[in-house]
């Protein structure tokens, strides 16, 4: 009888510690997408803000792309493709405004970060508002 008793408590502790193991396994693997999505949207903001201010100089007259010269803000869709950031992708999205009192053009870029596949997926949201 004692010994059925603590091989019923046994089995219990066995199942309850492999719940644990597997919940805290799901956990760690939630963090580490969450993390990736953070990257994803945080390289997409940068990516936006690559765009939308582009580094290269005039090569000609006729050439419209020089330093400060602002591109066009619209929607960006990036998917990585680098080993950190595999399975993720970023949406870049970007609002313009004009301040009328000081005449300073302000953009506010927003960066939806997403990675995984299926039910384990995870996204961050990053927000940005430059002005020139």
């Amino acid at each position: 009888m004692v010994a059925l008793f603590i091989i019923v408590v046994m089995g219990l502790l066995v199942a309850a510690l492999s719940r644990l193991v597997i919940s805290s396994s799901s956990m760690v693997s939630t963090e580490v997408l969450g993390a990736r999505a953070f990257f994803a949207a945080q390289s997409g903001l940068e990516l936006g803000l690559a765009e939308l201010y582009p580094l290269q100089r005039k090569t000609s007259a006729s050439d419209s792309t020089a330093i400060g010269e602002p591109m066009v803000c619209e929607v960006k869709d990036y998917v990585f493709s680098v080993a950190g950031l595999a399975q993720c992708k970023a949406q870049v999205s970007c609002v313009e405004s004009d301040d009328t009192n000081t005449g300073i053009r302000h953009y506010y870029l927003t960066s939806i970060g997403s990675c995984g596949e299926g039910s384990y997926t995870s996204s961050r949201t990053l927000e940005m508002e430059v002005w020139q």
